[in-house]
């Protein structure tokens, strides 16, 4: 159960850092869904729909309840012909809450059940009643774990920052490209080789990309 909360918390409340190919698109007044959405919006003004749908998301991810939000970023992926990205059951979860609500929840249902299974033994008499509270208890988890299991993904997707970026079937440039992705995408991120990483488009395509024509979206500090 602790596990679960610590890694219901850690999704929950997600800080961001800067990484070396992505230093310009982080916000120099700190981290907040406002800083992230209003650099956005002063990418997706410079033309720039690749770092603008970073910043967007990122603020998604800090809020994922603002319309503002998605209604921008809707905009900007149909200006820049992207396909429209549906939510799934476990993403609207998130949206009932705000990530810092979610964290607490969690650890409230974890402090609940782990008290009630502690005080069955010593307070019989009020068996039924704690098994109650534990119920509740491991509800309240479940939601915060859910939660937790919707923002996963997104610890591991990268938004492609670079103009048209080729991607082949090895690491290393000799190679003919596979296709071709465009800017703004979001491709789930794994291994890295030699300034490659191994990517997968939303259709199951895959193939190795440029490290430095991709952002992740959440960096762990």
């Amino acid at each position: 159960m602790i596990r679960i909360a610590k890694v219901a918390l850690s999704a929950a409340a997600m800080v961001f850092t800067a990484a070396a190919a992505d230093t310009a698109s982080v916000p120099t007044g700190g981290y907040s869904a406002a800083a992230f959405y209003n650099l956005a919006n002063a990418y997706a003004r410079a033309n720039k729909p690749g770092l603008a749908v970073l910043n967007y998301e990122r603020a998604k991810l800090l809020d994922p309840r603002d319309p503002d939000v998605a209604a921008n970023l809707l905009r900007v992926r149909q200006s820049a012909s992207l396909p429209a990205v549906s939510a799934g059951r476990l993403d609207r979860l998130t949206q009932l809450a705000s990530p810092t609500a979610l964290s607490w929840i969690g650890l409230l249902g974890l402090l609940l059940a782990g008290t009630a299974m502690l005080a069955r033994e010593k307070f019989s008499a009020h068996r039924g009643k704690l098994l109650l509270s534990a119920l509740v208890g491991f509800c309240l988890l479940g939601v915060s774990a859910g939660a937790a299991m919707a923002v996963w993904p997104t610890l591991h997707s990268a938004v492609v920052v670079g103009h048209s970026v080729e991607v082949r079937v090895s690491p290393v440039l000799i190679e003919e490209p596979l296709f071709v992705l465009p800017e703004g995408e979001i491709v789930r991120v794994g291994d890295e080789h030699d300034g490659f990483v191994l990517v997968r488009t939303r259709a199951g395509r895959s193939g190795w990309a440029p490290s430095s024509n991709l952002a992740l979206i959440a960096l762990q500090r």
